[in-house]
């Protein structure tokens, strides 16, 4: 805990740079686009090219992200019919739902707390998440939305085109072959990983908002998101017999935050963005005020 709070603390000075009109939620999304296609690609390459785990090992734990993902994904899906909510609630409460984000979050804590060995491990998660995410979650939207049909070409390219899923490939292509990565490309991509816990932490300190519409709804969404995730993250590692690393990885993965991707699928494909918002920005709350204490469970 003691090695976390410092860096969770920098979620606390982006919020307040936020309110004294320093950055702007434009500012956050600029950040956001940094950490995905630089410095998260770079702490993940590194991490995983330099990892010690074998990758089968590797697979299951992508394949844990994935399932969590669909089981809350059904959840979701089965409260929104339940409740009869109209489409563009629904499409937004079931992607807040299954979308984990590991990558603002958890990334900079485990690589703070555990380093290499960590990443590694919630980069391989993160692939069964983000498949989830990139791949069926815009199917999804474009479902529940009111704009342009689905297009499987179109979600493989989206998919295809996040530049973290090129690290994990290059990171176990490296890692496999017993190569030796460049010490200039080590040196250029070192500085740029070191970066990225400071500018996630702020960023998600910039995206915090507290106004919130729709309470009852709003926090249904948030509890699917942490409360049963973290429940379908234990089921996993009791029933797989999951220890050290890999136990904490699960179980932390599956309590992270709304990932941002609701809100960009619900700009782009006429989903409610207010609800997203405010979806994503309660469980971020929740989720910064939890993280340490999942640390030690």
């Amino acid at each position: 805990i003691t090695e976390s709070l410092p860096i969770i603390s920098l979620v606390v000075v982006g919020f307040l740079l936020k309110q004294a009109k320093v950055l702007k939620v434009e500012d956050g999304a600029l950040f956001s686009k940094l950490i995905l296609y630089i410095t998260l690609p770079s702490v993940i390459f590194l991490s995983i090219s330099q990892a010690d785990v074998e990758p089968a090992h590797l697979l299951l734990l992508a394949f844990f992200g994935f399932l969590i993902a669909l089981v809350l994904r059904f959840i979701s899906g089965g409260a929104t019919r339940l409740l009869k909510l109209e489409n563009s609630i629904a499409g937004v409460v079931i992607l807040c739902s299954m979308v984990m984000n590991i990558g603002s979050l958890m990334y900079p804590v485990i690589n703070t707390v555990y380093g290499a060995e960590g990443v590694s491990r919630t980069a391989a998660f993160d692939i069964g998440n983000s498949l989830m995410a990139s791949g069926y979650g815009y199917y999804i939207a474009t479902r529940f939305g009111s704009r342009e049909p689905f297009s499987l070409k179109g979600s493989l390219k989206k998919v295809l085109a996040v530049p973290v899923v090129w690290a994990v490939v290059l990171g176990l292509a490296v890692n496999l072959t017993g190569i030796t990565s460049p010490a200039f490309l080590v040196k250029i991509l070192t500085p740029l990983g070191a970066a990225n816990a400071p500018l996630a932490m702020i960023a998600l300190g910039v995206f915090v908002n507290f106004e919130f519409p729709r309470w009852k709804l709003l926090v249904m969404t948030v509890f699917f998101r942490i409360g049963l995730g973290f429940l379908a993250g234990l089921s996993i590692v009791l029933l797989a017999g999951l220890q050290g690393l890999d136990r904490t990885v699960v179980l932390m993965a599956s309590a992270m935050p709304s990932g941002m991707v609701p809100l960009v699928y619900a700009a782009a494909e006429g989903l409610d963005t207010e609800f997203a918002a405010a979806c994503i920005s309660l469980s971020i709350v929740v989720g910064v005020l939890i993280t340490p204490v999942l640390l030690i469970f």
